[in-house]
């Protein structure tokens, strides 16, 4: 943010580097540390004099929502966030030397796993037709019964001793994803501080 800031203030002429150049040459080559007066005057100075006061005090020392809806523009960049339904258990487990399967560690309330009565300990064996044998099972469950929503699947486990199969169903939940891309209708000052920031130079 800091560097998209500093780009856009002194129209990509300095960035985040000159700031650390900076810092770097007036206080831990003349042997001391840096304040944060240093840091911000340094910050201050690469922007051409902006006073970044409000911003120290909202996302530095405060704790405000970083401001990427007006910030990433500045960049040419905006964010996409794509919204899918994935089948999801709701368990944690660690794998089961003794039977090859997954130990049941966790079971978060209302998911998919708790509707079946599963419980703490028991180990999984199978999902509907997807055999446990590794306790990195999400990914492969996922694949399988993608857009099946409701659809019944047996859960076969081991509890204590016993081996037996709870009625269960795919649950499907929202998985949000953000992306980071290039907006292509960027102004062209924009456009220039993009490229400044992904090669690492200035104008």
């Amino acid at each position: 943010m800091l560097d998209i800031l500093i780009r856009d203030a002194s129209d990509n002429k300095r960035s985040l580097d000159d700031v650390m150049r900076s810092v770097y040459r007036s206080t831990y080559k003349v042997g001391k540390g840096f304040t944060g007066t240093d840091w911000w005057g340094a910050v201050s100075k690469a922007a051409g004099g902006k006073d970044f006061k409000q911003f120290n005090a909202q996302y530095v020392d405060g704790r405000e929502p970083y401001p990427w809806d007006s910030i990433l523009p500045l960049a040419g960049l905006r964010l996409r966030t794509d919204t899918t339904q994935v089948p999801r258990l709701g368990v944690s487990t660690d794998p089961d030397s003794a039977s090859g399967g997954a130990r049941v560690t966790q079971i978060v309330p209302g998911s998919a796993a708790e509707g079946t009565g599963l419980k703490l300990g028991d180990v999984l064996l199978s999902i509907g037709d997807l055999k446990i044998t590794t306790n990195d099972f999400g990914p492969a469950y996922r694949q399988m019964y993608a857009g099946k929503d409701s659809l019944p699947i047996p859960f076969v486990i081991k509890r204590g001793d016993s081996t037996m199969t709870l009625n269960g169903k795919v649950r499907l939940v929202p998985n949000i994803e953000t992306h980071l891309e290039a907006d292509p209708n960027a102004s062209a000052k924009a456009a220039g501080i993009r490229h400044g920031i992904m090669t690492g130079t200035v104008e």
